[in-house]
């Protein structure tokens, strides 16, 4: 096999282009590979995050039960807080100030 087959191969170049990408890490890819931008989450998002890193927490450092860390979790934020704040124009919905940290 020729040099530049086992480039493509090993993803030195992009196998769309041909242009040279560097070093590559044993696979094929393309300059596309690459995200070209972050999406940025939403406030209920960064909320939602949040509620399931202290579940996380809870489950993997503290040792209780997955059950039990969402019962809690239920108790201190509202059954349904998934939910909560991705209803639109409902009155359960999280307040600007509940939100507010997350921005």
């Amino acid at each position: 096999m020729g040099e530049i087959a086992e480039g493509l191969i090993n993803g030195d170049f992009d196998y769309i282009s041909g242009e040279y990408l560097g070093e590559g890490d044993g696979y094929p890819r393309t300059e596309s590979d690459k995200p070209t931008h972050r999406y940025k989450r939403t406030p209920v998002e960064k909320k939602i995050a949040s509620i399931r890193k202290e579940i996380a927490i809870m489950v993997n450092e503290q040792g209780v039960g997955v059950q039990e860390a969402r019962r809690q979790m239920n108790l201190k934020y509202g059954k349904g807080w998934r939910e909560r704040g991705m209803i639109v124009n409902s009155t359960d919905q999280w307040t600007e100030e509940e939100l507010k940290p997350f921005k």
